[in-house]
């Protein structure tokens, strides 16, 4: 598999993979896999979470 050069659009940085989506931190472009674990996943549980919490 051939990956892509971009440049991450939550840390700045030009990475060469694939990409994530990295939406609910920002809603366009792909971010790279270390913003994708460290940012993005953990604000998609937050999100679950509060939903959750409020459909109890």
């Amino acid at each position: 598999m051939k990956f892509n050069k971009f440049t991450c659009c939550i840390c700045g940085k030009e990475v060469e993979e694939y990409g994530n989506n990295p939406w609910p931190v920002k809603e366009e472009g792909r971010c790279c896999n270390r913003c994708n674990l460290d940012k993005v996943l953990p604000a998609r549980i937050s999100l679950i979470r509060k939903e959750n919490k409020e459909n109890e």
